[in-house]
């Protein structure tokens, strides 16, 4: 791949019709993998009346999550611990030997024998004991007043993400960069676009890699509940349910060139170019409160609303993180914390209303089994980040703007949604990251109105015939995506996409 940003000319068309590309990139061939992973677990649970009034239920669950390996050996990864390339064997290419040797980074290379890790690089962890809590306590000794509450410990593994970046990488597949020099455009050229005179400076191989002995990300989930009868048919339920992420993953570059001007093209680990490492020290938390009415007027109709307000902050939304315009999600590799803010999907403010309607007006066989049911949402909008979309670390500038003000409209539209000029761009040169944090705007809120009209007709005494009318997004409400967060650039908080419109569907389903 190469890429043209007018960094020779200071326009990037000039730069391609003049064949000075500001960077290349390329993908040796990586063989195929062949991956096995092995998970178990089991669990032991009983439920206990303490008294005719208080129940408890009581588990526990224990998972061993194997780490993943490559049957051939290619399997590899980058040991922060030991600062090395861990390599588990020599998999199916044939000239391993020679890539090592290539590469210009042998030092940093060695076999997970020799440095005594196992064929997976990666230890087992053996201590994934998930406890469970749960009880239901009727108050007042009847079923009107009920509080409920419970506790748990979720496991959740990681095996398939890692089995993609651990053998997709260096030796078995190599990435391979290079960068034009300044005041040479020749260096690197479309003719010549990976140059060997280069590959000890400019042509870097990256790689992945992680700990050794990894620590199995968790949830824990706990909620409390209580629910009161307040007319015959008409329930009310507070409720709070709140979760802590612990050991989670993301994905950040601990081989980031220094930001002071004499480092900025000095990396900890020569020779190498991007290091992600799938780390497991990120964490969450969320909280929520919502409250709900039910309400069952008659055998024919039943209604349902609830408003829920919730808080969700974390430090990477997405497992190992995401990268947009050839950067990390995290800006600052060796701060992290600087990426905590709320979470991609954090929606503050949510409300939901349904119900069913299934008449029985009349004896009619046309007029009777027919059933009336709808769906309604409202809720408020997620986050996102300010980014810059044109930048270059080894030229003092950052992957995020600065925040000299708000930056949110009282009134937006989809032609500016957010105020651009509150976030400039950090100079050429200045050698420091913005001062604009992860998701501090948000985006545009949804309205949903679902509706369906079915009838249940029995034909004999095991078959029935079912059909429905359908809709989806009744009143065509403009529901928009988020806007363009790219603040560098023309169209930056503009929205130029939707979501779904209106949608009819009609069905039939035969039962027997």
């Amino acid at each position: 791949r190469l890429t043209f940003l007018g960094r020779n000319t200071g326009e990037p068309f000039a730069d391609l019709l003049l064949g000075w590309p500001s960077s290349t990139r390329r993908q040796l061939d990586g063989a195929g993998p062949y991956h096995l992973v092995s998970n178990y677990s089991g669990y032991v649970q009983d439920d206990f009346k303490v008294t005719p009034s208080l129940t408890l239920n009581l588990g526990l669950r224990y998972e061993l999550m194997k780490p993943p390996r490559e049957k051939f050996g290619a399997w590899s990864m980058f040991i922060p611990e030991l600062g090395k390339q861990v390599i588990a064997g020599r998999g199916t290419i044939s000239d391993f030997d020679a890539r090592i040797k290539d590469s210009g980074v042998s030092q940093y290379v060695a076999m997970a024998a020799d440095v005594g890790l196992p064929p997976t690089i990666m230890k087992t962890d053996y201590t994934d004991f998930g406890p469970r809590f749960g009880f239901a306590w009727r108050v007042f000794g009847n079923s009107r007043t009920v509080l409920r509450g419970g506790y748990g410990i979720f496991y959740g593994s990681s095996s398939l993400y890692r089995m993609d970046e651990y053998s997709d990488t260096y030796p078995f597949s190599i990435n391979e960069s290079y960068s034009a020099v300044t005041n040479n455009p020749l260096a690197v050229t479309v003719s010549n676009p990976f140059p060997a005179a280069r590959r000890s400076v400019g042509g870097i191989t990256s790689t992945t890699g992680g700990p050794s002995e990894p620590q199995t990300q968790y949830l824990q989930a706990y909620s409390l509940t209580i629910e009161r009868e307040l007319l015959r048919g008409t329930v009310l339920e507070i409720a709070y349910a709140g979760s802590k992420g612990t050991h989670l993953q993301r994905r950040y570059d601990i081989n980031q060139p220094g930001r002071e001007q004499a480092l900025r093209s000095v990396r900890p680990y020569a020779g190498f170019g991007t290091i992600n490492v799938i780390a497991d020290g990120s964490n969450s938390i969320y909280n929520s409160g919502a409250i709900t009415l039910r309400r069952r007027f008659s055998g024919q109709l039943f209604a349902r609303a609830a408003y829920t307000y919730a808080k969700s902050i974390d430090e990477t939304s997405n497992t190992g993180g995401t990268i947009q315009y050839n950067f990390p999600v995290a800006q600052d590799s060796r701060n992290l914390k600087g990426e905590r803010g709320r979470s991609d999907f954090d929606i503050g403010h949510s409300f939901a209303g349904s119900f069913i309607w299934s008449p029985r007006f009349s004896r009619n066989r046309l007029l009777r089994d027919w059933q009336l049911s709808g769906t309604g949402t409202l809720y408020t909008g997620p986050p996102f980040t300010p980014k810059v979309a044109n930048f270059n670390y080894t030229n003092g500038e950052a992957s995020r703007p600065d925040r000299i003000g708000k930056g949110a409209l009282a009134t937006p539209t989809i032609d500016q949604w957010f105020d651009r000029t509150m976030f400039p761009v950090v100079p050429l040169a200045a050698y420091r990251f913005g001062s604009s944090g992860r998701n501090t705007l948000d985006g545009p809120g949804t309205l949903m109105v679902n509706m369906s009209l079915s009838r249940r007709i029995s034909l004999r005494e095991s078959m029935a015939l079912q059909l429905r009318l359908e809709s989806f997004n009744l009143p065509n409400h403009p529901n928009f995506n988020l806007p363009e967060n790219r603040v560098d650039i023309i169209s930056g908080g503009t929205i130029t996409r939707a979501k779904s419109n209106r949608n009819l569907q009609v069905g039939a389903r035969l039962e027997f």
